[in-house]
Protein backbone atom coordinates (compact mmCIF):
# COMPACT_ATOMS: atom_id res chain seq x y z
CA UNK A 1 0.00 0.00 0.00
CA UNK A 2 3.01 2.62 0.76
CA UNK A 3 4.58 2.03 -2.37
CA UNK A 4 1.66 2.60 -3.93
CA UNK A 5 0.74 5.43 -2.70
CA UNK A 6 4.35 7.07 -3.22
CA UNK A 7 3.96 6.14 -6.83
CA UNK A 8 0.69 8.23 -6.96
CA UNK A 9 2.42 11.17 -5.11
CA UNK A 10 5.55 10.66 -7.20
CA UNK A 11 3.81 10.68 -10.75
CA UNK A 12 1.89 13.48 -9.35
CA UNK A 13 4.67 15.83 -8.65
CA UNK A 14 6.50 14.70 -11.63
CA UNK A 15 3.21 16.24 -13.76
CA UNK A 16 2.67 18.86 -11.86
CA UNK A 17 6.04 20.09 -12.36
CA UNK A 18 5.88 18.77 -16.16
CA UNK A 19 2.68 21.43 -16.25
CA UNK A 20 4.70 23.89 -14.40
CA UNK A 21 7.08 23.99 -17.54
CA UNK A 22 5.01 24.39 -19.80
CA UNK A 23 3.07 27.26 -18.80
CA UNK A 24 6.00 29.10 -17.66
CA UNK A 25 7.25 28.14 -21.34
CA UNK A 26 3.68 29.56 -22.78
CA UNK A 27 3.85 32.36 -20.81
CA UNK A 28 7.42 33.46 -22.49
CA UNK A 29 6.83 32.72 -25.72
CA UNK A 30 3.54 34.97 -25.23
CA UNK A 31 5.84 37.57 -23.62
CA UNK A 32 8.67 37.06 -27.13
CA UNK A 33 5.25 37.97 -29.28
CA UNK A 34 3.78 41.12 -27.43
CA UNK A 35 7.29 42.64 -27.39
CA UNK A 36 7.69 41.13 -31.12
CA UNK A 37 3.97 43.09 -32.02
CA UNK A 38 4.61 45.95 -29.80
CA UNK A 39 7.74 46.48 -32.49
CA UNK A 40 5.99 45.68 -35.59
CA UNK A 41 3.51 48.26 -34.70
CA UNK A 42 6.54 51.11 -34.53
CA UNK A 43 7.69 50.21 -37.56
CA UNK A 44 4.24 49.70 -39.50
CA UNK A 45 3.30 53.58 -38.29
CA UNK A 46 4.99 55.62 -40.66
CA UNK A 47 3.42 53.61 -43.52
CA UNK A 48 -0.10 53.73 -41.90
CA UNK A 49 0.60 57.49 -42.14
CA UNK A 50 1.49 57.22 -45.56
CA UNK A 51 -1.80 55.22 -46.58
CA UNK A 52 -3.64 58.00 -43.99
CA UNK A 53 -2.53 60.84 -46.64
CA UNK A 54 -2.85 58.99 -50.01
CA UNK A 55 -6.50 58.08 -48.91
CA UNK A 56 -7.12 61.77 -48.36
CA UNK A 57 -5.45 63.14 -50.91
CA UNK A 58 -5.68 61.14 -54.00
CA UNK A 59 -8.82 58.84 -53.32
CA UNK A 60 -10.34 62.00 -51.87
CA UNK A 61 -12.25 59.72 -49.06
CA UNK A 62 -13.32 60.84 -45.68
CA UNK A 63 -11.25 61.32 -42.66
CA UNK A 64 -12.89 58.68 -41.39
CA UNK A 65 -12.33 55.88 -43.70
CA UNK A 66 -9.11 57.15 -44.14
CA UNK A 67 -8.18 56.53 -40.40
CA UNK A 68 -9.87 53.04 -40.70
CA UNK A 69 -8.14 51.71 -43.90
CA UNK A 70 -4.24 53.12 -42.17
CA UNK A 71 -5.19 51.22 -38.68
CA UNK A 72 -5.98 48.32 -40.63
CA UNK A 73 -2.78 48.09 -42.38
CA UNK A 74 -1.05 45.35 -40.57
CA UNK A 75 1.62 44.66 -42.84
CA UNK A 76 0.40 41.49 -44.80
CA UNK A 77 1.66 41.83 -48.51
CA UNK A 78 -0.25 39.12 -51.39
CA UNK A 79 1.73 36.39 -52.49
CA UNK A 80 4.54 37.44 -49.67
CA UNK A 81 5.34 37.48 -46.08
CA UNK A 82 3.97 39.99 -43.88
CA UNK A 83 6.15 42.83 -43.05
CA UNK A 84 8.69 43.24 -40.39
CA UNK A 85 9.26 40.03 -39.05
CA UNK A 86 12.64 40.24 -39.16
CA UNK A 87 13.18 42.86 -36.74
CA UNK A 88 14.77 41.71 -33.58
CA UNK A 89 12.30 41.17 -30.75
CA UNK A 90 10.40 38.95 -33.81
CA UNK A 91 13.18 36.91 -34.62
CA UNK A 92 13.83 36.42 -30.74
CA UNK A 93 10.27 35.08 -30.35
CA UNK A 94 10.86 32.70 -33.24
CA UNK A 95 13.89 31.37 -32.32
CA UNK A 96 12.37 30.13 -28.84
CA UNK A 97 8.84 29.09 -30.82
CA UNK A 98 11.49 26.97 -32.66
CA UNK A 99 13.27 25.68 -29.58
CA UNK A 100 10.36 24.48 -27.63
CA UNK A 101 8.56 22.49 -30.60
CA UNK A 102 12.39 20.51 -31.39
Amino acid sequence: MTVKLFSLFTLSAILTMTSSVAVAQKNKQAELDKACEAARQVALKPRRKEIYKECREKFKKSESVCKKEAKAFNGNRINGAPMFYELPPCEKAFEYRKKQTQ
